[in-house]
């Protein structure tokens, strides 16, 4: 990979990290939380990437922002589990 591609790369990855935090902090402060699905389906990102962006936001460099992970309980299953989702929010650092 060339050096103009290294650098397309970051910067599409700070596109993504940005839009997803103002997202994630807009939503936090309705006290709303979103799954990986809810968030990709939002700002059109996967999922996969979406996770990734997510990690990034609690290091130092990218602010030390607070991920919070829950389950979204959805109902049981036939066989008596539940069928919960993770579900996220983003805190601003304390």
């Amino acid at each position: 990979m060339n050096s103009a591609c290294l650098a397309e790369n970051r910067h599409d990855e700070s596109t993504q990290l940005v839009a997803i935090r103002d997202l994630m902090l807009e939503v936090a402060d309705r006290g709303k939380w979103l799954t990986l699905d809810e968030i990709a389906g939002i700002t059109e990102f996967g999922e996969a990437s979406v996770s990734a962006q997510l990690r990034h936001l609690r290091k130092p460099r990218h602010g030390r922002y607070r991920v919070e992970k829950r389950r979204r309980h959805s109902g049981e299953t036939e066989i008596g589990r539940d069928t919960g989702l993770w579900e996220y929010q983003v805190l601003r650092p304390r």
